[in-house]
């Protein structure tokens, strides 16, 4: 289903462009003309692309409530992490897990776009499109014209859920930090399976492991577990300098 489009210029300032990964954390991996490199598995094509471009995001897939609500503070507190590495026992490990789980579900709702869900026995709203924006931006939710939950109002509260119940598996999951010797780390688009997060070329975050310095063989190990779990595309500083075993 495709997303649906706000008014002409957007006069509320509705997020269109969502990342899944945010732009921050995709900034950590910058070279020196500020882009990361870009590998794309269903064109095999490799290309540059700063933070922002649309590779990285999703389109009204949630709602206002969820993308300046309640992720907002769940991004800040990793940002905190990856801005301020240190050691294990000062790491906010549940910060790490919360976000972990957040990139995961956003990237699933990006893959598995939802529809709108019809409710039985109730009429559409005599709502403007005005007054339906005001009431998204406000954090409220309500029933088009249709009779019909809107899609990205149920992605949003959908992620919210499933953050409360992964969480309950991750609630003692302790993040290692690993640090290249050689080489550079890329990154996968997402990881479903797999828990571990790359936060830079240079260093990631794996789930139950101790910090570690990896050889070249060792990132080359991670490289290619983060390229098999990547979907659509994966992502590095210098991908010829990212070693895949």
């Amino acid at each position: 289903m495709d997303y649906e489009r706000p008014r002409k210029k957007n006069p509320l300032g509705i997020t269109i462009e969502q990342h899944f990964h945010t732009a921050h954390s995709i900034g950590k991996f910058y070279d020196q003309t500020e882009n990361v490199e870009v590998y794309e598995k269903s064109t095999s094509l490799t290309f540059a692309r700063n933070k922002r471009a649309k590779i990285f995001c999703t389109k009204r897939n949630w709602d206002e409530r969820a993308e300046r609500g309640y992720m907002v503070s769940i991004e800040h507190d990793f940002h905190e992490q990856i801005d301020n590495l240190g050691l294990a026992s000062e790491r906010n490990h549940h910060a790490i897990s919360m976000y972990f789980v957040l990139w995961r579900l956003r990237s699933q709702a990006h893959l598995n776009r939802l529809s709108n869900a019809k409710l039985n026995g109730i009429s559409g709203s005599d709502l403007t499109k005005e007054q339906q924006e005001t009431l998204e931006v406000k954090h409220a939710g309500f029933v088009n014209s249709d009779g019909e939950i809107p899609a990205r109002q149920l992605t949003g509260i959908q992620i919210q859920l499933g953050i409360d119940q992964q969480m309950l598996a991750f609630k003692d999951t302790k993040w290692g930090l690993l640090q290249a010797q050689k080489g550079q780390f890329l990154c996968a688009d997402s990881y479903h399976e797999l828990c571990l997060m790359p936060i830079s070329s240079k260093f990631a975050f794996a789930a139950n492991v101790p910090d570690s310095l990896l050889t070249y063989s060792e990132v080359a190990a991670v490289n290619k577990q983060s390229v098999e779990s990547s979907k659509e595309f994966y992502f590095a500083k210098s991908l010829k300098k990212c070693p895949i075993a």
